[in-house]
């Protein structure tokens, strides 16, 4: 079932542009998930040292649950033995190499026990465009940013607001209705980065934070909104996939459990992650009342609560 299947994100972006930091924010602020994440390097994961548990091969087990291992051996092997796991992880992360293709990486989220969550892509604020110009290096650069689901503009402190907006137009001509957030050191919320099954409602501590720490000069409202749904009422699908499809850009992720009117007994399970989303049966609802929830997060202007609101109503037939 896809309730079932770990969910798997990847990472990537050109050397430089900062998925380790990235990897290391979710290491230590895995808010109680069980991550495991497959690095091409142990010596570039600065992981503290009361934080390891125990090492066995290529695999380091955290004190949090979390667990890191090596690109070093067989990607598909690696993968089968942590879905196989007696006790697998809540979310699977691979970091791509910085000269590798997210997209083709990203075919691993098809294997059994696996979904594909995302591609997030890193794009140094600074160089991104040095880089895709570069004549030995420039296709891969652009390859990898048409990869992704969610462009996180990082380093955007590095970068005066002049370049900034020269580089996210750029970005946006590049990799067309692209979702782009602007970060420093990689730092937005686990939520935007990493989806999961079901619905709950973002908690403050989840999503009301901005992107950039507030010791830094870099001071612009990046405080990311949310909004949520409940009802019991049943859904109509098609109203709700028109619904998704006029998002605006600036909603980056989704998730919910719907009970549509065409499949009464079992639960409706959708995920949306930058541009790209799916809506697919999940379990029977068996002695649980079915209902819908639902849950968005975006960029600063993004989120219509009203509009949202009464467009759901709608789809419920409650007006």
């Amino acid at each position: 079932m896809t309730q079932n299947r770990i969910p798997l994100t990847i990472i990537g972006g050109y050397l430089g542009a900062g998925k380790t930091t990235l990897i290391n924010r979710l290491l230590r602020r895995n808010e109680g998930r069980r991550l495991a994440v497959i690095v091409n390097d142990f010596g570039r994961i600065n992981i503290d040292a009361e934080l390891i548990e125990s090492r066995d091969g290529n695999t380091i087990n955290l004190a949090n649950g979390c667990i890191c291992c090596t690109l070093g051996g067989d990607l598909a092997m690696t993968l089968l033995n942590l879905t196989e796991s007696a006790n697998p992880p809540d979310h699977v992360i691979i970091e791509a190499s910085g000269v590798a293709d997210p997209a083709q990486v990203a075919q691993y989220g098809h294997m059994p026990g696996l979904r594909l969550d995302g591609v997030i892509v890193l794009a140094d604020a600074e160089m991104v465009r040095q880089k895709a110009r570069d004549k030995y290096v420039g296709e891969q650069v652009r390859q990898q940013l048409r990869a992704a689901d969610v462009l996180l503009l990082n380093k955007v402190d590095l970068a005066t607001p002049a370049s900034r907006r020269v580089v996210r137009d750029w970005l946006a001509e590049q990799v067309p209705g692209a979702r782009i957030v602007e970060t420093v050191q990689g730092n937005a919320p686990l939520p935007l980065l990493l989806g999961e099954e079901g619905a709950r409602p973002f908690t403050p501590g989840e999503w009301k934070e901005t992107a950039v720490p507030p010791a830094t000069k870099y001071r612009h409202d990046l405080a990311y909104e949310t909004w949520s749904w409940e009802g019991r009422e049943p859904v109509q699908e098609a109203a709700f996939r028109a619904f998704v499809e006029q998002f605006p850009a600036g909603v980056i992720r989704g998730k919910g459990i719907l009970h549509l009117a065409g499949e009464p007994t079992r639960r409706a399970i959708f995920q949306l992650v930058g541009q790209r989303w799916s809506l697919k049966p999940g379990e029977p609802w068996g002695d649980t009342p079915p209902q819908s929830r639902l849950a968005l997060i975006g960029l600063p202007g993004s989120l219509d609560s009203a509009r949202l609101a009464a467009a759901f109503e709608r789809m419920a037939g409650i007006e």
